[in-house]
């Protein structure tokens, strides 16, 4: 049932009978299920980063029956709460996948959530990213992961925007990095960052 105090969340029902609230709050594991956890700094050159939830339990499932079980359907719940907190910006764009990701899974999982962003808070929507590289993020070893994908930017941005940059997952923060400084060079004034879930760093150093 649901708890004291919850009569008027929205409830989103990812498989079976597992059900999860579309607020931050609710949707963070207990701390006593994360042990020892120590935050890494914002990534570097972001005006100001929001992450939906601590990348585990019903986040986490939700983030991978969108990337692994090509299931659109959470797009909705993810977009409203990356939306709720979103500044206002001229411009929305993502980190894009690799094209190997793009064409296994038919889309891009950031595109999708970027695009159900800017419809809700009424801003544009552009791919202004291009990915180099062919190696996912997610098969790359620690220090590939902290090196960031090989990116280009997509021509030049208009007249100085600030830009909202949207991302699915991040664990090093350096995708977001490499994506921010392209921006930057290509006229962003601001850049803001926003993912759904962030992976969680013990003190044991593991990522």
């Amino acid at each position: 049932k649901c708890s004291p105090g919850c009569s008027s969340r929205r409830w989103f029902r990812p498989s079976g009978s597992a059900r999860w609230p579309t607020d931050q709050t609710s949707l963070s594991p207990p701390r006593s299920r994360l042990g020892a956890v120590t935050r890494p700094a914002s990534p570097a050159l972001l005006d100001s980063f929001h992450t939906g939830w601590v990348h585990d339990g019903a986040a986490a499932e939700a983030v991978r029956m969108l990337k692994y079980g090509r299931s659109t359907a959470v797009v909705s719940a993810l977009a409203d709460s990356l939306a709720s907190a979103a500044p206002s910006v001229d411009l929305v764009t993502w980190c894009p996948a690799s094209r190997g990701r793009r064409r296994e899974r038919g889309f891009d999982q950031s595109e999708l959530l970027a695009r159900a962003v800017a419809h809700r808070i009424g801003a544009p929507a552009r791919s202004t990213l291009i990915r180099t590289d062919r190696t996912p993020q997610t098969t790359r070893r620690r220090d590939g992961r902290l090196a960031g994908p090989s990116l280009q930017l997509h021509g030049q941005l208009r007249s100085g925007p600030s830009v909202l940059l949207i991302d699915d997952v991040t664990t090093t923060g350096a995708t977001l990095t490499a994506a921010a400084r392209l921006l930057r060079s290509g006229g962003a004034l601001a850049v803001h960052g926003s993912v759904v879930t962030r992976a969680r760093r013990r003190s044991s150093g593991a990522t």
